[in-house]
């Protein structure tokens, strides 16, 4: 008998597959002094809130560090932005509909 194999998926092609985007937020941390704190900071609201995001990263700019975070549900992304100062995906799409209309 032989085994079946099991599809391994990331909750981005879930999404995908079902027709809903994954919302990304990003916050900038300017202050490199700050960053270790504002990392556990944002691991410890994420735990309180029993948010599990699909993507945690982070980007080197020259303004600071760009944390990029991907979440299963909008809901969650918003009220991330809204913690930490970011901005998500949802912001950017709406602001373009907006002038598309």
């Amino acid at each position: 008998m032989e085994r079946g194999h099991a599809t391994v998926r990331s909750p981005r092609d879930i999404a995908q597959s079902e027709g809903r985007e994954v919302a990304t937020t990003e916050v900038l941390i300017s202050d490199a002094n700050d960053l270790f704190q504002q990392l556990t900071d944002m691991r410890v609201w994420l735990d309180d809130h029993r948010y599990e995001p699909s993507t945690f990263k982070h980007i080197h700019l020259d303004l600071g560090m760009m944390i990029r975070v991907s979440f299963k549900f909008d809901e969650e992304a918003e009220a991330f932005a809204q913690k930490f100062g970011g901005s998500t995906t949802l912001d950017i799409n709406r602001a373009i509909d907006r002038l598309r209309s």
